[in-house]
């Protein structure tokens, strides 16, 4: 008996450890959910996959852009004829990396509304909906867990459910986002740049090929003067809008004079009418005031002909300049000569197909490198998120916390005395 006696405390001080273990671990957890309801307040995760995606969106807007300058310098190139009698078109052949081109405009478009509508589901679940029913089924996970409640499964899958809509998009695209500068944004950048040189390079034989009847500095000088004449027009324009105020406001002056007059002559009696020595001042002084306001009107008209004339004459020089410079007053021969001399050129087509070759590879690798970045990682990381939202959902270990296996939670803290 007194061995029973001796023994008894053993248990209970057992009981009193594991208690205090499940605590701690409980109090760990709390500061786990709360710790999550905090980031999810404080929105720095949201700001810094924002930046990224937006980031994402101008690189693939510039693709896109490149994409779009490729298309049209070799669509120029292919429009260009060459021949006597019979027109032939040498830029044909670039008719296979033009469809290239074209499917590498479409992969942009759809990497480009695939990260707009990740930016629209960041805009979502960051707005103050999710963050409320977060902090609310949070505070019910504390709460229930514990008060020890059987409902703390439950407050657990909910707690979980509702960080899912909030984290789980986000999380999934901030480590897409990490993975992309850690090893894709320095490909990217490099056959970026080679795609934009080649899109340059392309549309400057185009213009070339267009307009290889100018010199260099001639063409420099008719864009100069072009330039003139298109600050010249504003000037004239902004003038001609201060013109026709001034038109506006010299006939409502006409009119008010008029009408005044008008009105003084309707009160003058028959016999002041029929008096042809009657005289009136105030009727005087507004008929000078008429034909002087008169004189203003036509004044303010014909300078607004004038800058009428000044403009239409600006624009005909406009219309001679850009004729000048896409080539249409020039002869059938001259055009003819400068078309078979532009193949002669350094960007002939033999420069052109090398160009291109180079330019192709660049091309493939950012269309593979766009399908990577804007779905591929994205959608694989969404499945690993999943995997692990279906683990975290059921978790056996807040029923555990709540009500331990084997733990009697009204064992009384402190020894009691044996009878």
């Amino acid at each position: 008996m007194p061995d029973a006696a001796s023994s008894s405390p053993r248990p209970r001080r057992s009981w009193r450890v594991r208690l205090a273990r499940l605590d701690r671990r409980r109090g760990l957890l709390t500061l786990l959910v709360a710790a999550i309801v905090a980031m999810s307040w404080l929105d720095v995760i949201d700001r810094a996959t924002q930046n990224q995606v937006q980031s994402a969106t101008t690189q693939a807007l510039l693709a896109f852009a490149a994409a779009r300058g490729l298309n049209a310098g070799i669509s120029v190139l292919q429009s260009t004829e060459v021949g006597v009698g019979v027109s032939t078109h040498p830029f044909e052949a670039l008719d296979p990396f033009n469809d290239l081109v074209e499917d590498y405009a479409s992969v942009m478009k759809l990497a480009i509304g695939s990260l707009i509508g990740q930016t629209v589901l960041l805009e979502i679940t960051a707005t103050a909906l999710f963050k409320i029913a977060l902090s609310l089924a949070g505070l019910a996970l504390v709460a229930s867990l514990w008060a020890r409640s059987r409902a703390t499964p439950w407050a657990w899958k909910a707690f979980a459910l509702i960080g899912l809509g909030r984290f789980l998009l986000l999380l999934t695209l901030l480590a897409s986002s990490l993975v992309d500068q850690a090893f894709l944004d320095q490909r990217t950048a490099t056959n970026m740049a080679e795609v934009k040189g080649l899109a340059e390079e392309v549309q400057a034989t185009s213009s070339t090929e267009a307009g290889s009847h100018l010199s260099p500095q001639e063409r420099q000088r008719l864009d100069a003067e072009a330039t003139r004449l298109d600050e010249q027009r504003q000037v004239v324009r902004e003038s001609l809008v201060e013109a026709n105020r001034g038109v506006a406001m010299a006939e409502d002056g006409v009119d008010q004079t008029r009408g005044r007059l008008g009105i003084m002559k309707a009160r003058l009696s028959l016999a002041q009418r029929l008096n042809p020595f009657h005289e009136d001042p105030e009727i005087e002084r507004l008929e000078a005031a008429l034909v002087g306001k008169r004189r203003v009107l036509e004044t303010r008209v014909s300078e607004r002909e004038a800058l009428l004339g000044q403009l239409g004459a600006i624009d005909r020089q406009r219309e001679t300049l850009r004729r000048r410079l896409a080539g249409e007053d020039e002869s059938l021969l001259e055009s003819l000569g400068n078309r078979l001399a532009s193949l002669t050129d350094s960007l002939s087509l033999a420069a052109i197909h090398s160009r291109i070759e180079t330019g192709t590879s660049a091309i493939l690798n950012l269309m593979a490198l766009f399908v990577l970045r804007t779905l591929v990682l994205p959608l694989l990381f969404l499945w690993l998120g999943l995997k692990l939202f279906k683990g975290l959902y059921r978790s056996p270990v807040p029923r555990r916390l709540a009500t331990p296996q084997g733990v009697n939670p009204t064992l009384p803290t402190r020894e009691s005395s044996p009878p």
